[in-house]
This record gives structure tokens, sequence and C-alpha cells, in this order.
């Protein structure tokens, strides 16, 4: 055994430095509480996390182990957690202020220095337990999904409750507000749920029912002044934080705040429910498919939470909570339909011989401004205004413009009242020498065949210059032949359901001729 005696001796050093010392630092700072406990439970940990690990070098070193770090940190934590021990004994029975402070004058002095201990040791304590009982009772009701205070709102729903002359708890406050607030006491009731928010709890239904009162009594001013000071008391607390969002005046600032509020708090329902309801309520001012778009994503993540009950849980009153949700789900039904209805937005080009014409469809919102350009993706041109009934509105219409020959693509977006921009729609079209328009006429039943009249426009002619069409359909042969003015039309028979093509030339009196120009139609 002189391996384990050489151990000990070693050990004994820190050991006794550690008595030593953790007995002066725990006597000095005994007004604070017994410490020792804490410590002597700490080392009995630390010993048992070593002794395997001993063991396990014992089976491998035999007594050689007894000269290891490891046998060491053992034997320390082991006498650690006898001094200790000893040391929480004597604390507990020894005077309040310490041994050494007590028989001591300077080192008293020291210590009330030291610890700022100006109050008597006992006041301290009693203060101490007062606080700690606060925290543990708020904490325990926190965990226990404040039972006792839905208990109350049960015996109150039931007739059965009654005032409590001296509240002191959470539920005893908030039982007393809403019992004041049956019975029409507005003032008693308004007092009782600011001692209820003493607590700082996050409860919704309780700041709805406060908010309500307060607006209804002493004005919406007064009640932003109550709920922004109890958040500048309370900053943490996310409740306050939606309740002030709801109070502000701009719709806008609602909505930036509310959405900054989910993002911090992405688990917090009853926000995704405010931020649901302030898009409901901008678009019933200006319908947007890209408002609508948020609105549903509230929504849906407000269902989503709610599956593990991250709204519902944030309600006193259940009934309350379930009555919000089905009213938001009542929302989404009725907008189910206005995705499909609206978000479209359809672009109409017309090549007509004095230029292009674009008419412009937009189902998507009400815009308050339209822009457009030309073979450039950013939209930068006003379509401008027109006027009707002493107001004006977005024109609607473009045109005619003339373009050059070739390829396009005519891109536009639109503002809408809320003044968001709406993505750039496009659409590629074709500028032509000859405009062509077709219309289909009714049947004819001698040959039980379709006759179609094409209007066909030279592009940047005088309207009285002559020209010679050669045409043909489905086939590129131009075998027939008209000769007309610049702008007139062409009568093709015999055309059967299905999808053609008229292919025309136009050679005018000069003998200049314009390409051959392909233009497909469908006849139904």
């Amino acid at each position: 055994m002189e391996s384990l005696r050489k151990a000990i001796s070693r050990a004994s050093v820190p050991v006794g430095l550690i008595s030593t010392i953790g007995g002066f630092i725990g006597d000095i700072i005994a007004p604070l509480g017994n410490f020792a406990p804490w410590i002597a439970v700490l080392s009995a940990i630390a010993a048992a996390l070593l002794a395997p690990g001993f063991v396990a070098l014992r089976r491998k070193q035999g007594a050689e182990a007894w000269d290891s770090p490891v046998a060491g940190g053992l034997i320390i934590a082991t006498a650690s957690t006898a001094v200790f021990t000893f040391w929480a004994f004597i604390f507990q029975v020894g005077p309040d202020n310490g041994y050494l402070a007590e028989n001591i004058s300077p080192i008293a002095t020291v210590q009330a220095q030291l610890l700022n201990l100006q109050e008597d040791v006992t006041e301290i304590k009693e203060t101490t337990g007062e606080t700690a009982t606060q925290v543990v009772s708020a904490a325990t009701a926190q965990a226990q999904g404040f039972s006792d205070i839905q208990s109350a709102l049960a015996a109150l729903q039931a007739g059965k409750g009654t005032l409590i002359e001296n509240p002191v708890t959470p539920q005893d406050w908030y039982s007393n507000a809403r019992l004041y607030q049956l019975r029409g006491d507005t003032v008693n009731a308004i007092k009782s749920y600011e001692g209820y928010f003493q607590f700082n709890l996050e409860f919704v239904d309780p700041y709805l029912d406060y908010v309500a009162l307060l607006k209804a009594s002493e004005g919406i001013a007064r009640t932003r002044q109550a709920i922004s000071a109890q958040l500048d008391a309370h900053p943490e607390n996310k409740t306050l934080d939606m309740i002030m969002a709801t109070l502000l005046d701009v719709p806008e600032d609602r909505l930036e705040r509310l959405e900054a509020l989910t993002t911090r708090v992405p688990q917090y329902g009853p926000a995704f429910n405010e931020l649901a309801k302030e898009y409901t309520r901008a678009l019933g001012k200006s319908f947007a498919a890209a408002l609508l778009a948020k609105q549903q994503a509230a929504f849906a993540q407000l269902f989503k939470l709610e599956e593990q009950q991250l709204f519902s849980q944030y309600y006193i009153d259940k009934k309350a909570a379930e009555e919000q949700l089905e009213a938001a789900r009542s929302i989404v039904a009725g907008y189910a339909g206005s995705a499909a209805r609206y978000g479209k937005v359809d672009i109409q080009i017309y090549n007509l011989p004095d230029g292009t014409r674009f008419n412009l469809s937009i189902t998507d919102a009400v815009p308050q401004q339209i822009l457009f350009n030309f073979d450039h993706p950013e939209p930068v041109t006003d379509t401008g205004r027109i006027a009707s009934g002493g107001q004006t509105f977005p024109n609607y219409s473009v045109g005619p413009l003339t373009l050059p020959l070739g390829e396009h693509t005519f891109y536009m977006r639109y503002i809408d009242a809320n003044g968001t921009p709406s993505q750039v729609f496009s659409k590629t079209f074709q500028i032509l020498p000859i405009a062509l328009t077709f219309f289909q006429m009714p049947i004819d039943f001698s040959t039980n065949t379709i006759p179609g009249n094409f209007s066909v426009g030279v592009l940047g002619a005088v309207e009285s210059d002559v020209y010679t069409y050669h045409y043909s359909v489905d086939s590129d042969a131009l075998t027939e032949t008209v000769e007309s003015i610049a702008m007139t039309n062409i009568l093709v028979t015999g055309l059967k359901p299905g999808e053609h093509t008229l292919y025309v030339q136009a050679i005018a009196s000069d003998g200049k001729k314009t390409e051959v120009v392909k233009f497909p139609f469908t006849v139904n």
C-alpha cells in the first residue's frame, strides 16, 4: 500500500488548501447563504465520474495506478466531499454572519463592505425568500399551464366566482378582473388587470380584454401609453410587442412591426394570427395577388403552429382561442377561390397598318399605375391616365406605336394601391411588313366548310396606294391574287376546322415587294 500512501501524501497539500480557503470564504459569505452543501455535491459527482476510470486503470497497472493523475483527482474529490460536508454542518449551526464576523469586529466591517451588506442579515434573508417565492410561484404556474388561472376562469364561467379581497397570485388578480368586468365595473376591472400584468405573463386574452376596456373608457391614446409603459418595463414580452403593434394608427406600420415580430419569434402563433388579419384588412381595401399570398402563408403558419398548441397555449380561455382559429378558417375558406379568379395579367397585341396596339387586362389587382417598355426588362414608361366620372384611372391601352420590323418583347408591371410593385410580365411578338387579322365567318352549309375574312394592311403605306396581293393557305405557292388598296380585306373559302397558315406577299405599283408573311390562324 506504499503507492496509496504516497498518493494521499501528495493530495494532502491541495486538500488542505481547499479546506482552509473554502472554510474561510464560506464563513465570510455566510450572510448570502450556505454554499458548502453545493460544493460537497459537486465534489461527490466528480469523485463518481473519476471512480470508473481509476478502476479500469487499476486493472491494467495494479498498484502503480495510484501514481496517476486520475488517482490524485479521485482522492482530492473524495476528500473535498468530506471536508465540505463537514463545513456545511458547521455553517448551518453557526451564527448568521459567520464565526469570524461574529467574534472579530474588523472582519465584520470588511464583510459588510465587501458584500455591501447595509441591512440586517435577517431582513436580507426575508427579502431573498420573498423574491424566491415569487419566482418559484410564477415558474411553477407557467410550467403547469396556469391550471389555477384556468380553474378560476372555469369557476367564473360557471357563475361560482367570488371577489378575492387581498389578491396575491396571478390567478387572484385575473379572477377579480374578469368578475369586475362581468359586473360592468370598468375601473376596478382595469386595476385588477394591471395587478395581473405585474407578473409579466404572456397570455393574450387578458391583454385583449384590458385594451378593449381601456380604449372604451379612456381612449386610444391612453391605451397606447399604458401598453407602451408596460413594454418599456418588459421589452422581452412578445405579447406586449404584438398588442402594441395592433394599436398603431398606420396600416403599413402595423404590418412592418408584426412582420418583424414573426421573424424574431417564429414559434409565436398569436403574432401570425394578427399578421394574417392585418393582411386581410389590406386586401379589403385593395386586392392584390401578392398580398393574398402573404395572407394565406401567415394563416398556414398559424395552423401549423397550432398543431403543437403554439397558438392556443397563449390563451387562458381556450374557447376564445378556438373562436379565433375558427374565424381564421372562415377567412381562408372565403379567399380560397380568389387565387384562381385573380392573379392574371393578359397582354393582347394587335398589329395594325398604322402601328401596333397593346391592350392590357389586369385582374391581379386594382393598380394605381402601369409601366411598360420594349425590349428592356425594366418597365419605366407610364401608360398614362384616363378620366371617368370625375376620377382618373390608369390607361390599359398602349399605342398604336410604330416599331421596327422583326421580333420584339413587350414588358410591363403595375403598382398596386398599396404602392407595391408587381412582378414584370412580358410577351414576345413579331412586327411584320403586312398587318393581318383573321375573322371566322359562319359555316357554309352548301360545302360544309367555313369561310374566313382577313383584314390586310401594308405597314407604312398610304391607305389609297394600290397593291397586288399574292396569297395561299397552308402552302407558300401564292397561287391566289387580288388587287386592292393598301388596307383591304381578303375572303378565303373552303376552310376546315383546325390550325392553318396564310402566306401573303404585297407588291406595290412601282414593283417593290414585301417579304412573304406567314400568318398562323385557327378555325374553330
